[in-house]
């Protein structure tokens, strides 16, 4: 297993390195999917979508394509996938990504995937995972949007994780994500907690093991009960 949990992306640093080593080559050598599954609920204007899209790309891939989970015909969809060399799932809601992957069929593949090409998340892409994806919604305050969505039941892409990540802890984008506010989630979320900057990523080799902490920047790792046991 290769999975590359990041906050934002693929950025310069330790992240990039990481998807290098676990890439096994350059990315000219090697062929990428990209999902935006997670963006497309949300109205109005995509040029951060297409901006982080494009710097993706810039990673220099040879091939780059781009699709979601109801692109056309399931079979077409799964052969896209099986194709790629690395799965990016981008991010939005964490909860209708979940969701896409279940209704479309295709979360039995994208096991199968996971144990054979190098995923990326970003974002809402690293959360679809969790066996807490049912606690993080009030433990984040997510109803509206899972109301909004008309999601019921919510639930992970598949339940791989007894812990669950939190993405973009103090980025100026999102400034009620600071560290007060991280430990206030965690002590409800009733499971480990992990909270990411934007320059940091989880590396998830072994199902059984506490993931590897990919940072340049700051994070914050608590337990079950809600108290700190490890940051940056």
């Amino acid at each position: 297993m290769r999975m590359l949990l990041t906050s934002n992306g693929v950025l310069e640093g330790p992240v990039r390195d990481s998807l290098v080593d676990l890439l096994a080559a350059p990315p000219a050598e090697r062929r990428t999917a990209v999902l935006i599954d997670a963006m497309l609920p949300f109205p109005g204007d995509k040029g951060g979508m297409l901006d982080h899209l494009q710097a993706y790309r810039a990673l220099g891939w040879a091939e780059c394509d781009v699709l979601t989970l109801r692109s056309g015909p399931r079979e077409g969809v799964e052969a896209r996938l099986r194709s790629a060399d690395a799965i990016f799932c981008y991010g939005g809601s964490n909860h209708w990504l979940a969701h896409e992957w279940r209704a479309s069929g295709l979360a039995p593949v994208l096991r199968e995937l996971l144990d054979e090409k190098v995923y990326i998340g970003m974002s809402a892409g690293s959360m679809i995972f969790s066996r807490l994806h049912r606690a993080a919604v009030d433990a984040l305050d997510d109803q509206e949007e899972v109301d909004l969505l008309g999601l019921d039941p919510v639930g992970p892409a598949l339940p791989l994780f007894d812990w669950f990540p939190v993405n973009h802890l103090g980025a100026a984008s999102f400034p009620h994500a600071t560290d007060d506010w991280a430990a206030q989630v965690a002590r409800r979320m009733g499971g480990p907690t992990w909270f990411l900057s934007d320059g940091s990523a989880l590396l998830v080799r072994d199902l059984a093991a506490v993931p590897e902490v990919v940072s340049d920047g700051h994070w914050l790792r608590f337990d079950e009960q809600g108290a700190l046991v490890d940051s940056r």
